[in-house]
């Protein structure tokens, strides 16, 4: 059996082990955005990389409007000039990661740009002529839509969230 969760409303990294041979898929779309501290520090490493690259990583002073939710889940890290999205599938955004990296462009249509998000800076200069058709995501005008498919649970409302959440009450 597959459970499908929620997980648009956590935030950080959130394992969860599955009882009974259950699978576990994450759904929803999140933004993981830069602290404002490294924009000021670090602001025209990322300013060289959107001129040379056309990829906007995103901070917490510019979260984009997101229109859609996704099964499984995505992790937009960057938009780029055409207003498309950067997301990793399924795990938080991470360029030491080992997570697939695609690109929603503007139509809603999805490429895969790798399957290794540890690779995504060394193929970056070409990254758009990189792209392949990627049909391992389904995007929704809404999460209500998504319910009609699959039997989608709040993260809230696991047994998980109550310990996680009893865990950080007893801090």
């Amino acid at each position: 059996m597959t459970q499908y969760i929620d997980m648009t409303k956590t935030e950080g990294c959130i394992g969860l082990i599955p009882e009974n041979g259950e699978t576990i898929v994450f759904t929803g779309v999140s933004i993981n955005s830069m602290p404002l501290s490294v924009k000021s520090k670090e602001g025209e490493l990322y300013a060289d990389f959107a001129r040379k690259y056309g990829i906007h990583f995103i901070f917490d002073d510019e979260i984009p409007e997101i229109d859609f939710y996704s099964v499984p889940r995505l992790d937009i890290a960057a938009t780029d000039d055409a207003g498309g999205f950067i997301a990793s599938v399924g795990e938080p955004f991470s360029l030491s990661g080992f997570a697939r990296l695609v690109y929603i462009s503007p139509d809603r249509h999805t490429y895969l740009i790798t399957d290794n998000s540890s690779e995504f800076l060394s193929i970056v200069s070409d990254w758009k002529t990189r792209l392949s058709p990627f049909d391992g995501i389904r995007l929704y005008t809404s999460k209500e839509k998504a319910k009609e498919d699959y039997d989608i649970i709040d993260f809230e409302k696991t047994k998980a969230y109550e310990l996680l959440h009893k865990i950080n009450a007893d801090r």
